[in-house]
């Protein structure tokens, strides 16, 4: 079987920063409001998080990894997304361990992506200033990896066409969105049927909302089933630790895990928008 170009699923973007191709037009006010394209308060920290193990002794997310590469389908040419990629952990270490995959990392902050490029794309060294959390400097070497792309796009806003992923997962990003629900049906589109969608979530809610349309969890479960997804896994709580500094300061989280699968009979009615469109 003739191999298909690895990025062919990423449409012709309305711009570029830097290599990354923008699917959402951020203005400058959301660029200045958006915590997460904070190099230094956030984006470095991502890095210390996903990237040093050698500051933890090893990732300290390693559950998380292991439970999405657990419901990932089989098979020797997927294409799979991570949205809500941050600084592209997750993807990068599937797409090094499965070069026939063609891969893709969604984020809506430019600096996480940009990141995410630099160190598993472009093979660059990140020199890491942690000096404020009590690890001083690092450097890390980075990989240039053929079969992972990134981009910039909201997460209920795919640049994907229909039906055109095999899977599709998400960490801390479900109860980040306004309309956590309306993303479903936009993850639905994007998926073939047999499709798996992994999903997790401390389910930390910033909108009013999402507590009152996703929470208690059972809601969640309720939902996916009048869709017609079928649930193949949940798993509550998945803890996970996050290391804050050199003294061994933790956050906590206690997420919600689960995987459904897009049936062979989903109804277009319930995959929110058709087509791809590509803008903003």
């Amino acid at each position: 079987m003739e191999e298909l170009p690895k990025g062919r699923l990423l449409p012709p973007a309305p711009s570029f920063r830097r290599g990354i191709p923008f699917y959402y037009e951020k203005s400058e006010a959301e660029f200045k409001a958006d915590v997460y394209e904070r190099y230094d308060e956030f984006v470095n920290r991502q890095t210390a998080l996903h990237l040093a193990d050698e500051l933890h002794g090893a990732y300290p997310f390693q559950s998380l990894k292991e439970y999405i590469s657990r419901y990932l389908p089989c098979g020797e040419r997927l294409t799979v997304a991570d949205i809500g990629c941050s600084v592209g952990r997750l993807m990068g270490d599937l797409a090094l361990a499965n070069p026939s995959w063609d891969c893709y990392g969604i984020d809506l902050s430019y600096q996480m992506v940009r990141q995410a490029n630099d160190f598993w794309v472009k093979g660059q060294t990140l020199r890491l200033n942690l000096i404020r959390y009590g690890w001083g400097t690092l450097e890390l070497p980075g990989q240039n990896l053929t079969n992972l792309h990134f981009a910039l796009a909201k997460g209920e806003r795919l640049p994907f066409s229909d039906a055109s992923l095999d899977a599709l997962f998400n960490t801390f990003l479900f109860d980040r969105l306004a309309s956590p629900f309306a993303a479903l049906g936009e993850w639905a589109r994007v998926l073939v049927p047999g499709g798996r969608l992994i999903v997790v979530s401390p389910l930390n809610f910033l909108q009013p909302d999402g507590w009152r349309t996703a929470y208690p969890p059972v809601k969640i479960i309720d939902y996916l089933q009048q869709q017609g997804w079928i649930v193949e896994d949940w798993t509550d709580p998945l803890p996970l630790e996050e290391p804050m500094d050199a003294r061994g300061n933790m956050v906590s989280w206690a997420c919600v895990a689960f995987v459904v699968r897009k049936s062979l009979g989903f109804s277009s009615a319930t995959n929110g928008r058709q087509g791809n469109e590509g803008g903003s």
